[in-house]
């Protein structure tokens, strides 16, 4: 029953194809905003931008590192970079201060424009989740900081899209490859312990939220068809989401939603946590 997996990688490349022309219509510009305040680019500083998508966050960082600074943007897929690309093409800061590459983010041996120990900031915002090793990924991304960068990361709250969290063990259940991995969160410290783990000093943690403006919900018992219909309808999971899949799934995402519910709800946050850490 489960299909062939795909790599993370492609994964990406399949995601967000179809969501290139209408990220910046989304949520994602306002948090961009709020996130940067976060992650603060200083004059001269080097950047590098993972999984940086259609350059929002390039369009706050540019301005910041002055002429004598350099963004570096890396990103999996075709038509997020077309976006980036055409952004670039019409400002002329971003076309003298950027540069933008297409590569694995997280196997950045080979890629042009980035070079280990050069970066004073390394960002990732909206992407983590999607990679299988989360302590391998920051291992990786650490080489490539100098003594003393700065890596600013965000992940999900443990009950930030929680739909989509219990159909991360449906799939498990199915013995299918899901292509997100989320339940290694369980706190505001697990990142954390994470990035400690690796060697880098957590200088500060932000919990951001109302991210898409929804902020917390509850969701009862008579929701829960409708909510698999959404996350199975996603992006995230168009690949597994077959019929057969769907039809064996949808009874064990009730199971799991009545598990999940407390007096009958379930709680869904929309919050991000952001992590602020340097290498030491």
């Amino acid at each position: 029953m489960a299909p062939a997996q795909s790599t993370q990688y492609e994964v990406a490349q399949h995601m967000y194809a179809a969501r290139a022309d209408d990220y910046d219509s989304s949520w994602h510009p306002s948090y961009t905003a709020r996130f940067m305040q976060l992650a603060a680019p200083q004059p001269g500083e080097r950047v590098l931008l993972l999984a940086c998508g259609t350059g929002l966050e390039a369009e706050h960082a540019a301005p910041l590192v002055g002429e004598s600074g350099l963004v570096v943007g890396v990103d999996a897929t075709d038509s997020m970079l077309a976006v980036f690309r055409a952004k670039r093409d019409a400002d002329p800061v971003l076309a003298a201060r950027t540069c933008i590459v297409q590569h694995d983010v997280t196997n950045l041996s080979g890629c042009a424009a980035v070079e280990p120990g050069s970066f004073d900031l390394i960002v990732c915002s909206n992407a983590f989740v999607l990679f299988k090793d989360p302590a391998a990924v920051v291992r990786h991304w650490k080489t490539y900081l100098r003594d003393g960068g700065r890596m600013v990361i965000d992940v999900t709250h443990e009950r930030n899209l929680r739909q989509g969290l219990l159909m991360e063990v449906v799939a498990e259940r199915l013995g299918v490859p899901f292509p997100s991995d989320r339940r290694w969160i369980t706190s505001r410290d697990s990142f954390r312990r994470v990035l400690e783990g690796e060697g880098l000093r957590v200088d500060r943690v932000e919990a951001l939220e109302k991210v898409s403006g929804k902020g917390t919900i509850y969701l009862g018992a008579e929701e829960a068809d409708a909510q698999f219909d959404f996350i199975t309808g996603m992006p995230l999971t168009s690949e597994l989401a077959t019929d057969e899949f769907k039809q064996k799934a949808r009874p064990l995402f009730k199971e799991e939603w009545k598990k999940a519910s407390v007096d009958g709800k379930l709680e869904v946050c929309d919050i991000l946590y952001v992590y602020v850490a340097r290498k030491v």
